[in-house]
């Protein structure tokens, strides 16, 4: 029962980063204040590492519950396009030099 609840939490977590991510990054665009986005996109990339790795333990110890859902899969696609949309977006303009 506490590999199920783990798992589901840290699943649910990354939901829930992912949710706050894409407002804040929508927010910061609509501000002109791209440099933050940088900030947004290492957390991403910290939020799928975990993910992954949990992915990893999950597979290779065969607890089983990673096998009839892939929301797990879906969450860390979606977190590594949304880093990759920041990353290029966050990109703040060269100042022209007169």
């Amino acid at each position: 029962m506490v590999p199920f609840i783990i798992y589901w939490g840290i699943i649910l977590v990354c939901i829930a980063w992912l949710a706050l991510s894409v407002f804040f990054s929508v927010f910061y665009l609509a501000k002109k204040e791209n440099g933050n986005l940088w900030a947004f996109a290492l957390f991403n990339v910290i939020a799928a590492i975990v993910l992954a790795i949990t992915l990893a333990i999950y597979r290779t110890w065969g607890w089983g519950i990673t096998q009839y859902s892939s929301l797990i899969y879906l969450v860390l696609g979606l977190l590594v396009a949304l880093t990759l949309i920041q990353v290029v977006l966050g990109r703040e303009p060269k100042e022209k030099i007169a």
